[in-house]
């Protein structure tokens, strides 16, 4: 057996399959890759490097108010357990204030991110998507609608949070473009939000599906004076955002990510906070 033959019976039985598909060699060799990574980072004799991580209240995925359950402690925690090179620490910031406190060094990396939501010209590189989620459209039950109610929003006073990007207006923050073209009411968080809504302040308020899910929960009472809508306003692709060139790398991220995956620690966390699993 010559040896390019050898090889093509070796790989076959590690793919289990008897013709080579190259694609498959690649994900094996790009596992083994992140796995090597992952085991450099996670090595004992570092001292932690401290990792400043900016928060921003996103219920239910970040949620600041003390004594609730907040799912970015957690998942902080996880990682600074699971591994011993980096030390995940919270830094606080806000929806409006984010990107001058990046500007000025505060912080260095963020969570249950995307680089579409403002990124796109600042030195940043972002992990893989590890969570999905969504945001949908809310408005008060009446006889006369149904869910063609959310087809139009020109002539809709819209709720949400200030400082957020929103599909239905292009994801535009600037509040005197939302004000004068969506005549909109802005709310510190998404409860506020849907009390705005049930208040009569405004006609449709757009929230985190996964939130409302909860408040939902909580609040049963609501449940019948609300028309949902099926059409999401954004599907969500969180990721790790980084400042381009500081440790750890998108690429360390993603190493750690698959390792806490294959733990098996990660699962139960989402399940915990009702996210939706997005692996690709």
């Amino acid at each position: 057996m010559n040896d390019s033959k050898q090889f093509d019976w070796q790989a076959s039985r590690m793919t289990g399959n008897p013709q080579i598909a190259p694609v498959h060699l690649m994900r094996w060799y790009t596992r083994l890759a992140a796995l090597a990574l992952f085991l450099a980072l996670a090595a004992p004799g570092f001292a932690a490097q401290v990792v400043k991580v900016g928060v921003v209240l996103f219920p239910p995925y970040i949620n600041k108010q003390a004594g609730s359950d907040r799912l970015h402690v957690e998942l902080l925690d996880l990682m600074n357990s699971f591994q011993q090179r980096y030390r995940f620490v919270p830094v606080n910031t806000g929806p409006v204030r984010r990107f001058r406190d990046f500007d000025l060094g505060r912080y260095d990396m963020s969570t249950f991110d995307n680089l579409a939501w403002g990124w796109k010209d600042r030195p940043v590189d972002a992990s893989r998507v590890y969570l999905g989620g969504g945001e949908v459209y809310v408005a008060l039950k009446q006889a006369d609608r149904d869910q063609r109610y959310f087809d139009h929003f020109a002539d809709k006073r819209m709720i949400g949070m200030r400082g957020y990007h929103y599909g239905f207006a292009g994801f535009n923050t600037n509040e005197d473009y939302l004000r004068h073209h969506f005549q909109m009411v802005f709310t510190s968080d998404n409860e506020a939000t849907i009390k705005h809504l049930l208040m009569g302040s405004g006609d449709i308020a757009v929230v985190t599906e996964a939130y409302l899910a909860g408040y939902l929960e909580r609040n049963p009472q609501d449940r019948d004076k609300l028309l949902i809508s099926t059409k999401k306003d954004q599907h969500y692709q969180l990721t790790f955002v980084i400042r381009r060139g500081v440790r750890p790398s998108a690429a360390e991220l993603n190493a750690l990510l698959d390792a806490m995956e294959q733990a098996g620690i990660l699962r139960p966390l989402w399940q915990k906070y009702g996210a939706e699993i997005n692996r690709p």
